[in-house]
């Protein structure tokens, strides 16, 4: 599972430059800075998957759980994130995740 959007990093924004010279700035630097963040996402999720823990919102954590997993935040601009395995997850934590989550195709199709 991941909770990058499937359609995030399909699309490269540097190619529109070449192919509509004439986007707009405003909409541009929009695309850009969006692909790059879910770029820094996907890098710092497989870096926790490589730890063996997920890489969870801090919006579904609760504000007493994130002072206690303040050693494994990770800040990506302006959201954060935890690196928490299943096992310290609560079940109302892991129903969110779940809900929010996206499968990941690659295990799938491994």
């Amino acid at each position: 599972m991941t909770i990058i959007p499937e359609n995030a990093l399909k699309l490269d924004p540097q190619q529109l430059l070449y192919n509509f010279p004439g986007i707009h700035p405003i909409k541009y630097t929009k695309l850009s800075s969006e692909y790059h963040h879910w770029r820094a996402v996907a890098a710092a999720e497989k870096t926790a998957r490589i730890f063996g823990r997920l890489l969870v919102p801090c919006t579904m954590i609760h504000w007493e759980r994130k002072l206690k997993f303040e050693d494994r935040r990770i800040q990506i601009g302006k959201n954060a994130y935890f690196a928490l395995s299943r096992e310290e997850m609560t079940s109302i934590e892991f129903k969110k995740y779940s809900a929010a989550a996206y499968e990941d195709k690659e295990k799938i199709m491994a």
